[in-house]
């Protein structure tokens, strides 16, 4: 297993409660940092990115709140995390001064390609 960042995986049980709730309505963030146990504060944060990359909407009003703008089946692993982180280089040796003339950099870059296309391909559908 390798480690999420906090606003990742917070950004992914976020979407996760909201995809438990499609199509029953909005959640508001206190609803999901309370049933979550989540900060209130790093949600407000997280769903600014989510809003930008056109995965969920907000619902304005007293029984306003989050949704899902698709189907939890249409939204993958890796379009969360780079709405929330920028795009993914796994396995990339991004910075090395050894690039140029290092074995391992094939393998790990292989390796890091398997890994986006398996995050690309399974949804929030498969989390929940």
């Amino acid at each position: 297993m390798f480690d999420l960042k906090k606003k990742t995986e917070y950004g992914l049980q976020l979407m996760i409660a909201l995809a438990r709730q499609y199509q029953q309505g909005p959640l508001s963030l206190r609803q999901i940092a309370k049933e979550e146990k989540l900060p209130y504060r790093f949600l407000e944060q997280l769903v600014f990115p989510l809003r930008l990359a056109g995965l969920v909407e907000a619902k304005e009003g007293k029984t306003g709140g989050y949704f899902l703008v698709k189907t939890p089946g249409k939204i993958s692993v890796a379009q969360i995390i780079e709405a929330l982180e920028g795009p993914m280089q796994l396995g990339h040796c991004l910075g090395c001064p050894k690039v140029n003339f290092c074995g391992q950099k094939d393998v790990w870059g292989e390796v890091g390609e398997k890994i986006l296309q398996t995050m690309k391909g399974k949804t929030l559908k498969d989390l929940i």
